[in-house]
């Protein structure tokens, strides 16, 4: 019985030691690893590749050319055709980079590169020529009746000199003009109008490309093109706490934002987008991806949808929304004023870049059905026009993100203003862009390797282990069974088996009856 109870004892201690390390004990040990690692700590591999993307995002440009400029220009509504994608190798960069060991925080400025990419671009060159509002002339007419509506007659007798005497607002340029190289703006004349405009023109002339001292351009992307941007992030490095890696505690040196009616509005919510904290859970709220955009000048969070498979990895997926500030109150603070908001899916810009920018999903998808009557030509479609990040919930790495946004114009008419009197009211899209990412087959294989195929093999080996462990108690139990019932030989106990006596024949009795005993 002995060998039985030996065997029974291991089993016990097999299936303890299996369920304590394999379910529990290693997973402890892997989260401490992602906790103790998974953060913005110098000289670290992580730190490394957050500085300096190690792969270039895929940035797409969609523009809407306006096919019927000059039935606009009189009051009809606008037909639009979609030209793209142009699509550009975005390098993300981050420089000016200082750690600050006291609150465990580094700082620094963000810097995109964008290369053309003509086989991402299906034949497109740039040299297209296209017809959109001219948001450098549209601008500067809608800031003025918003702020300064009594030189609305001053902006009228001066475009003809700052913009090469334009007959609409509608703006004929090549499509590399428009992205890069800029459209004209002359400051050359003397007289007062011009001359008055061009003092306000100087004054913002770093989002314009400087020529000479009177001539600038407009272009969309051109200056911040490879050009360190003025904001100046401070976010924690999660050394102290790995849930804060990548958090954003200031922006221009302040805790918050000075851009909208409202203190829940004006927060730093979220990262700095680069980065996520790791065991991503989606039953807690607190967990959304948030991040927060500059470009926005907002927060932006992102819900958890589901649970699904990318490339064999599990995942979460999350969507984002520009919300609905006229139904939500906890975003009427977005409102332009306290009065008037915008419908659902729409954000104005106007106070974030100082420029008439409202900004929505791209051909109006999820937002309110009435700007989608506005225009024609638009076809919101979820799967190519929605924002949507696939998670691994384990390290918090991106495996597939698409951020997709439109830029749009609230053309209307200004009385005050000649080549703008008769224009109809409607929310006219310029153009949509769309950042990606796919990790390729390089970095799942590196994920794979490091993480995965360990956890595959503890995991696989905790149940190779815990049955072993039944079997050797189940056989203990079965063999005790079977030797009570003699179901079987009792050697398997390895015992000796019992000496029987041998029954003398009838001789030996015989012999050893009193009348043969020998004296």
């Amino acid at each position: 019985m002995g060998f039985l109870n030996k065997l029974a004892i291991a089993g016990v201690i097999v299936v303890i030691l299996s369920s304590v390390v394999g379910f529990w004990g290693f997973w402890k040990f892997i989260t401490y690893k992602l906790t103790s690692s998974v953060n913005l700590a110098p000289d670290t591999d992580i730190r490394k590749a957050w500085e300096k993307a190690p792969i270039a995002i895929d940035f797409k440009v969609y523009i809407f050319n306006i096919t019927n400029p000059w039935e606009v220009h009189n009051g009809s509504k606008p037909v639009l055709q979609e030209i793209g994608p142009f699509a550009f190798f975005e390098w993300k960069e981050k420089v000016n980079v200082v750690d600050h060991n006291g609150n465990d925080t580094v700082s620094f400025n963000m810097k995109n590169t964008w290369i053309f990419n003509p086989e991402g671009s299906g034949g497109l060159t740039m040299d297209e020529i296209v017809v959109v509002p001219h948001m450098a002339m549209l601008g500067l007419v809608y800031i003025v009746e918003k702020r300064k509506p009594g030189s609305l007659r001053v902006v009228n007798n001066a475009l003809p000199a700052l913009y090469n005497s334009p007959e609409t607002v509608f703006l004929t340029t090549s499509v590399r003009d428009l992205l890069f190289d800029g459209n004209v703006i002359n400051c050359t004349s003397t007289e007062f109008a011009p001359s008055a405009l061009c003092s306000a023109i100087r004054a913002q002339s770093a989002s314009l490309h400087k020529v000479s001292d009177d001539i600038f351009k407009f272009s969309l992307f051109g200056v911040k093109n490879g050009t360190p941007e003025a904001g100046t992030f401070n976010v924690k490095r999660g050394t102290e706490n790995y849930k804060d890696v990548g958090r954003v505690l200031l922006y221009n040196h302040e805790p918050q934002l000075y851009v909208w009616d409202g203190s829940q509005c004006n927060k730093l919510e979220g990262t700095d987008s680069t980065v996520f904290p790791a065991l991503l859970s989606p039953q807690d709220d607190i967990d959304d991806i948030v991040s927060f955009s500059p470009d926005l000048c907002r927060s932006l969070g992102a819900k958890y949808q589901y649970s699904t498979e990318y490339q064999g990895f599990s995942a979460y997926s999350y969507t984002a929304s520009l919300g609905d500030m006229a139904n939500n109150p906890a975003e009427h603070c977005f409102c332009p004023t306290a009065d008037t908001c915008l419908k659902k899916g729409a954000l104005d810009l106007t106070e974030c870049l100082e420029s008439p920018i409202i900004v929505t999903l791209p051909h109006f998808y999820d937002t309110d059905p009435s700007y989608l009557e506005t225009v024609e030509g638009l076809h919101p479609r979820g799967e190519l026009h929605q924002i949507f990040l696939i998670f691994e919930p384990i390290t918090g790495t991106p495996l597939s993100a698409r951020k997709r946004l439109q830029f749009n114009i609230h053309l209307h008419a200004v009385k005050k203003v000649k080549i703008m009197i008769n224009l109809p009211d409607a929310l006219l899209p310029i153009f949509w862009v769309e950042e990606g990412v796919d990790l390729d087959q390089k970095f799942l294989d590196i994920l794979d390797k490091s993480l995965f195929r360990p956890l595959r093999w503890v995991f696989g080996g905790r149940w190779v282990f815990l049955t072993l462990g039944l079997l050797m108690i189940a056989t203990s139990f079965v063999i005790r069974y079977a030797m009570r019932n003699n179901l079987m030989p009792t050697y398997f106990d390895h015992e000796p088996a019992p000496t029987r006596r041998k029954t003398p024949s009838p001789a030996q009795v015989m012999d050893l009856s009193p009348s043969s005993t020998k004296y």
